[in-house]
């Protein structure tokens, strides 16, 4: 369905027994789920009341929890705020990402929702309500810190945090932000991060070296080697970066102040509801033939953006 009404529509043909709904983009009306004689349930990717909202894995990943579960609620008036019937565990590893958490909350939810029908289907099925005082919610346009920009300053391990939470495989649209360096007045995406076993103690956002495949710069504790992807989503050459970038081996990085951060951040949420509209906007461009031939023109320096 690629819209409420069409959604809603289809759901109110006739009466159904049970209403399941899974990445259900849409907020589901009262009288659409009410019209479930046997009741209506939500699969939700995160600890409910902790993690209510959208994007509920990577917030999980960039608060650096190492215990997670999946939800299965029923549906109320609320958005995840309806009782409880079944939750999985679900751990995260050190090295998970979106896409690998992502994947192992569809592995709980699986088996979650094999109990749930077990229950309906025994009429044993139990529910209890959500503390909501203890709840926490992300809506679907809070974006995360500077719009993904890296800041040097911080430890090793928040900047793979960053990096691991924004990262949901080639196989599926980024919903929130690409991790990006910040070169200037320009802006590349980083494609992988790696965390050293060593520290250089040079000031953070050095540049220690320069290869084809990565660059290694220090930050507030460990050095980090950074790969760096262009708009296809193909790895950059590293060294025609640095060259585009007029950066070398023992420059520094720039590295936003607490100011800078909070505007981009305010920023970024402020636009993130236009994202849709302008995409589909974008994906509709067609390239421009035009009728008469034109004289060559010099090849322009690649983007990085």
């Amino acid at each position: 369905m690629e819209s409420l009404e069409e959604l809603c529509s289809f759901l109110k043909a006739e009466p159904v027994d049970w209403i399941f709904s899974v990445a259900n983009p849409f907020i589901l009306p009262p009288d659409v789920f009410r019209r479930a004689r046997r009741g209506a349930f939500n699969y939700h990717d995160g600890p409910l009341p902790r993690y209510a909202g959208t994007h509920a894995t990577s917030w999980a990943l960039l608060a650096q929890e190492t215990e997670y579960a999946i939800t299965w609620h029923r549906i109320d008036d609320g958005v995840n705020t309806g009782d409880i019937v079944v939750q999985r565990q679900v751990l995260i590893a050190p090295g998970d990402t979106a896409q690998t958490l992502n994947l192992k909350c569809y592995e709980a939810a699986i088996e979650g929702f094999r109990e749930l029908l077990t229950g309906l289907e025994s009429g044993k099925l139990t529910a209890h309500p959500q503390a909501l005082g203890d709840r926490s919610y992300f809506p679907k346009r809070r974006r995360p810190d500077a719009a993904g920009c890296l800041r040097w300053d911080r430890s090793a391990q928040d900047l793979s945090t960053t990096t691991r939470a924004l990262d949901f495989g080639p196989y599926h649209p980024n919903p929130l932000c690409l991790p990006k360096a910040l070169l200037g007045d320009e802006v590349v995406a980083i494609r992988r991060l790696e965390v050293r076993p060593q520290r250089s103690g040079v000031p953070a956002g050095c540049l220690l070296e320069v290869h084809s495949s990565h660059w290694r710069v220090a930050t507030g504790t460990e050095d980090v080697d950074v790969g760096f992807g262009g708009p296809d989503g193909q790895a950059l050459d590293a060294r025609a970066l640095a060259r585009h970038s007029n950066l070398d081996k023992g420059d520094r990085l720039p590295i936003l102040s607490e100011e800078q951060a909070r505007s981009i951040t305010a920023t970024h949420e402020l636009l993130a509801p236009s994202e849709n509209f302008w995409r589909q906007r974008l994906e509709q461009l067609r390239t421009l033939q035009l009728p008469f031939p034109s004289s060559p023109v010099a090849e322009a320096p690649p983007r990085w953006r």
